[in-house]
């Protein structure tokens, strides 16, 4: 990124935010400064790719950190369950969320 203020700002809200944030991005710095801080460990998709909701599900069973790029302006709405974070408990320890009609679990 930049070493101008404003990037600087929004660097330090994408790591320290409590929500997945939501960047609009159309120099693609900030995804190339994703890609190269997080490195192998991202799981980064597109929902025109193929299979792309099995990533999201490796993703979200495995724990490992997910960069969806070129959303466009309409989310699709299998993607609700991640991004509001609608995790259901499952026993004393065991938690899951529904997605795409399938409970899988979930490793925060």
């Amino acid at each position: 990124l930049p070493a101008d203020r404003v990037s600087t700002e929004n660097a330090s809200v994408l790591v320290s935010c409590s929500r997945w944030p939501l960047m609009i991005d159309p120099q693609q710095q900030g995804v190339r400064w994703i890609k190269q801080r997080i490195g192998e460990e991202l799981v980064a998709i597109q929902v025109t790719m193929n299979k792309w909701l099995e990533k999201v599900v490796f993703a979200v069973q495995s724990g490992s950190q997910m960069l969806i790029e070129a959303i466009g302006e309409e989310i699709d709405a299998v993607l609700e369950p991640v991004l509001s974070r609608a995790v259901i408990k499952k026993g004393r320890q065991g938690l899951c969320l529904k997605l795409g009609g399938d409970v899988i679990d979930y490793n925060p």
